[in-house]
């Protein structure tokens, strides 16, 4: 989702695609007919614009093919935010798909494995920025609905990717070094804070708001208070990545919109796939997995399911990391429980910003400028967010957790 427009920019037109489609199609002859619609709902997605491009082409022996891509493409400068620019989305993005998911697919190929981390890559020859990729659902991969939240069945297949992916990571960073700098920071950009710092502060307010309407909220509701009278300042101050401590490069945003499940004909889950690589950041795998967890995790087993969540999580981690034949000390499940204390602060960022996102029925008021503007009709949409009844449900059970984890001490 964008800014809620209907407007296509006018450079994205078919001649701009005839390379990529030759590279799909090797016969391609001609575009036959060109389409290019928004991909996503309000709701959906918030920082680029999603757009899905269909191409009907002709082919040398005559007959036609049909051809389907996935375009994200940026806000116009009335709805994207100048604080965002430091993020360079577009950069890491595609940085990550041309550059890193190689890498990490050779590290298995290598050993004999075939290991997929997201869908192929293409470049535009335009300016303009924008990420080009292969269209997953004509294979089968879609989303679980974001409202319905994830299933044992498949938080085990997200997380088994995801312990394939951090294995990757640690391995390459042995086998050539720290990744560049632009995939490193993820969030934690200090040039970014200010607009990090809006969203933190309104979500506190929001949150402080309509925790008063659970029951039992005097036991915690200082507490909260004063961790969000803070909380921008100890999310930039836990930006240090131990060098002592088992580190791996993070997805960065990993909730249920960005796992897409491939399934078989009984039903069961045959493949999973990431996408959105945007916000990439090397530190603890503390970060992905508090995120996926508090994010998208079903209410019935996002507390009561965690510490198993997180066996399985570190089964599936060793098992990757000794098939890529990591030679470091391999981390233990005590070392992995006491990065999620340390690094608990990234509890509260999915359940800050994520969560009232994946629990809101859709609406056409959602949009960035909604989610972090400041204008009435902006507070109109945050109020729709926080006072949600799901969301509070999923607040009376995470907020408790926190305070006797601790979670809340800053």
């Amino acid at each position: 989702m964008s800014d809620n427009t209907t407007v296509i920019p006018k450079w994205i037109e078919a001649k701009l695609f005839e390379n990529v489609f030759r590279e799909s199609q090797p016969n391609y002859q001609s575009t036959r007919n060109f389409k290019v619609f928004h991909a996503l709902a309000p709701g959906e997605n918030y920082a680029t614009i999603m757009l899905k491009v269909e191409a009907e082409v002709m082919l040398k022996d005559g007959l036609t093919d049909h051809l389907s891509y996935m375009l994200k493409i940026s806000h116009n400068k009335v709805h994207f935010p100048e604080d965002f620019k430091h993020f360079h989305l577009f950069e890491v993005e595609n940085g990550m798909y041309k550059e890193i998911i190689p890498e990490f697919e050779r590290l298995y190929s290598k050993v004999g494995r075939r290991i997929r981390f997201g869908a192929k890559a293409y470049t535009l020859p335009t300016q303009e920025e924008h990420v080009l990729l292969e269209d997953l659902k004509p294979y089968g991969f879609k989303n679980v609905k974001r409202q319905d939240c994830l299933d044992l069945e498949h938080l085990r297949s997200a997380l088994e990717k995801l312990a394939q992916w951090h294995a990757a990571s640690a391995v390459l960073v042995q086998e050539k070094g720290i990744f560049d700098i632009k995939f490193q920071k993820g969030m934690l950009n200090e040039a970014g804070k200010e607009v990090l710092k809006t969203m933190f502060d309104d979500s506190g307010r929001h949150i402080l708001k309509n925790i008063r309407k659970i029951e039992g909220h005097e036991e915690y509701y200082d507490e909260v208070r004063n961790f969000f009278s803070k909380f921008t300042d100890i999310f930039f101050e836990s930006a240090c990545v131990d060098p002592k401590e088992f580190n791996v490069l993070n997805h960065g945003d990993f909730w249920s919109n960005n796992i897409m499940f491939q399934y078989a004909a009984d039903g069961n889950i045959k493949e999973t796939l990431l996408v959105d690589y945007q916000v990439t950041r090397y530190g603890s795998p503390a970060q992905d997995l508090l995120y996926l967890i508090f994010s998208s995790a079903r209410l019935d087993i996002k507390i009561s399911k965690f510490a198993y969540l997180i066996k399985f999580y570190h089964q599936k981690l060793i098992e990757n990391l000794i098939t890529l034949n990591y030679t470091q000390a391999l981390p233990t499940l005590r070392e992995l429980h006491q990065m999620l204390i340390k690094y608990g602060l990234w509890t509260m960022v999915p359940v800050a910003i994520t969560l009232p996102i994946v629990l809101c029925e859709p609406s056409d008021k959602a949009s960035l400028a909604g989610l972090i503007g400041q204008t009435d009709n902006n507070q109109e949409f945050k109020n729709l967010l926080f006072s949600n009844e799901r969301f509070l449900q999923h607040l009376k059970l995470i907020i408790p957790w926190l305070l006797y984890r601790g979670g809340l001490e800053y």
